[in-house]
């Protein structure tokens, strides 16, 4: 892996170990999640999958023919999980750095929906469009989520930072920075902490240049400091 495919495949990593990034045993660490969670190694395909589809365009002749296998192999190996799995995230959805899938199983997400940094997604998650309407299109979620078990977002709509998406909600409305989203239809309940202690293991913005990346939506008002650190377990 170069540099580029390197950053935004470690940030991932460091969520589910918490190991610094680029230390010594970073790729022993790296090759070890891939055979332990299923979780991770969908994600580092995803995105290897989309870093080599856009690699093919900067090549010509002969070594674009190479890239191109190089894509249909990681696209072809992609596909495979997604149905071993039954993970359905396309690898070119919009997510930001530090994605973390907190157990494996029916996470179904639209190619056209946007996610920010250091986002948790839960076993059953469905991040939809909405088809008519006024919020025909698909969701844009902010940093700092984190998405319960089977909870549901469609539509054009915009999920801020700092939100948790409560176990089971029904999201299809605008949600502001610092709140917790309850029941189905989905209450709003202002929390400035929403998602302290939730989210585990987040990125430094500073190591991993995140401010200067367009990727991710919503960059105004993210969360900082030391409480973010805490360790949570996984399961």
């Amino acid at each position: 892996m170069n540099d580029k495919l390197k950053d935004i495949v470690y940030s991932d990593l460091f969520r589910y170990t918490g190991n610094a990034r680029r230390t010594k045993h970073i790729y022993t660490t790296y090759l070890q999640e891939l055979r332990s969670s299923p979780e991770f190694h969908y994600i580092s395909l995803m995105r290897r999958t989309k870093f080599y589809e856009d690699d093919i365009k900067t090549h010509d002749g002969f070594l674009k023919f190479l890239c191109r296998i190089r894509y249909e192999f990681f696209n072809w190996r992609l596909t495979r999980q997604s149905l071993k799995y039954h993970i359905q995230i396309p690898y070119d959805t919009k997510i930001g750095k530090g994605f973390y899938l907190a157990h494996f199983g029916r996470v179904i997400i639209h190619p056209k929906a946007e996610i920010g940094y250091n986002c948790n997604v839960s076993t059953g998650v469905v991040i939809g469009t909405q088809f008519r309407g006024k919020r025909k299109g698909a969701p844009h979620i902010g940093n700092f989520v984190w998405i319960g078990a089977n909870a549901v977002i469609v539509g054009n709509v915009t999920i801020g930072n700092n939100v948790l998406i409560a176990p089971g909600a029904y999201v299809n409305f605008d949600v502001p920075d610092g709140s917790i989203v309850i029941g189905n239809p989905g209450l709003i309940r202002r929390a400035p902490g929403a998602t302290l202690s939730y989210i585990n293991n987040t990125i430094q913005f500073d190591e991993y240049n995140v401010m200067s990346d367009p990727t991710p939506v919503n960059k105004s008002q993210i969360p900082t400091g030391p409480a973010r650190q805490t360790r949570q377990s996984r399961y």
